[in-house]
């Protein structure tokens, strides 16, 4: 995984959102502490996530969250 700053942070932003809006603010903290630690960050934000919601299955769909949606006129999707 290899996102740039910008899209790595609005990943997170997505992950928090989805899960946890209160705590979108540590996106941008994230990035700036965890740079080279992308698949890392996402992994436990799955696991922590899927075990607070109840939902083990989760951690074996963590590419939908980790998804980027395919840019317009792509032919994609």
């Amino acid at each position: 995984m290899n996102y740039t700053p910008e899209m790595y942070r609005q990943k997170l932003e997505e992950v928090f959102e989805r899960h946890d809006p209160g705590h979108k603010y540590l996106s941008e903290k994230i990035v700036e502490r965890f740079p080279n630690r992308q698949k890392e960050v996402f992994e436990h934000l799955t696991a922590v996530y899927a075990k607070r919601e109840g939902n083990l299955d989760k951690i074996l769909n963590e590419d939908s969250i980790m998804s980027i949606p395919p840019s317009p006129h792509t032919g994609v999707g």
